[in-house]
């Protein structure tokens, strides 16, 4: 399950808020050609509007620039595509969340990111990637925050809890920009807090460390919001300081645990001043 614009639930995601969506009416329209193809020789002539039909379909024909004499500049062809946008105005809405994949390691250690895959588990709303990211269209940018949580990491394949891990998930301030590669802050430069997320027995992270996104009222501009978690800036690191003993035999065995992250508004100042 892949996280959508239109949908915002699921295990790895929530925010309780709904995007609508503004699609314009599209007109279907053939491909044209100004030369025709004589289906017995392969020879082509001059013949303008041609229709084709769509580019690159079974009955398709050639969309040919055929000029009607040689040199004329009259030969042309001609073919539509789309272009689409949805269009948000007055809401905030969670659009993507990054996957953590730190490849092997020790137990007692702490590793580096190593990519941002989700190791084949379709039970996701992630789509492999690094960003996490928020779109703000309210006016005036009233606020929100962002927290994350981690469950224990389980063997994959495995429901027994007693070989759950409590290992902890790193994350360092990087900064959030826009689609552009702007910092949205509006004084200064805007960035993540620096998280150290555990999953205890209940699957939940510790609150002191789970803000991962925190921007107050008229501190950044309005629009998408992105803050990207990758291997070559070392953006997340893995702890693997869990208190169960380790195996004393040699074993290989792949752990997973699910993030979660919430979206929430913060409370609108109605304050307008005391009255006397």
């Amino acid at each position: 399950m892949k996280l959508s614009k239109n949908v915002l639930v699921g295990s790895l995601a929530t925010a309780g808020i709904v995007l609508g969506a503004l699609a314009p009416a599209v007109t279907a329209q053939a491909a044209t050609s100004s030369g025709k193809t004589n289906t017995t020789d392969g020879s082509v002539s001059y013949a303008k509007d041609t229709d084709v039909g769509p580019l690159g379909g079974e009955d398709s024909k050639l969309a040919i620039a055929y000029d009607s004499a040689t040199g004329a500049g009259d030969g042309e062809a001609s073919a539509q595509s789309n272009a689409n946008v949805t269009v948000q105005s007055g809401l905030l809405t969670l659009d993507a969340v990054p996957d953590f994949g730190f490849a092997n390691a020790a137990e007692g250690t702490t590793v580096n990111l190593d990519n941002n895959d989700t190791n084949g588990n379709p039970a996701t709303d992630s789509q492999g990637q690094d960003k996490l990211t928020v779109t703000d269209s309210r006016t005036g940018a009233p606020g929100f925050t962002v927290d994350a949580s981690i469950t224990k990491f389980m063997p994959e394949g495995s429901s027994d809890t007693a070989d759950a891990k409590a290992y902890t998930l790193n994350l360092t301030p990087t900064k959030l920009l826009n689609d552009k590669g702007v910092n949205v802050s509006t004084n200064g430069v805007a960035k993540t807090s620096e998280a150290h997320i555990n999953g205890d027995s209940k699957g939940n992270g510790s609150a002191d460390d789970s803000n991962v996104i925190n921007l107050a009222a008229g501190t950044y501009a309005e629009g998408p919001i992105n803050a990207s978690f990758n291997k070559d800036a070392e953006d997340a690191t893995l702890n693997l300081n869990d208190t169960a003993s380790a195996a004393k035999t040699g074993t290989s065995k792949s752990y997973n645990a699910t993030v979660t992250w919430t979206l929430k508004t913060v409370p609108v100042s109605t304050d307008t001043g005391s009255q006397g």
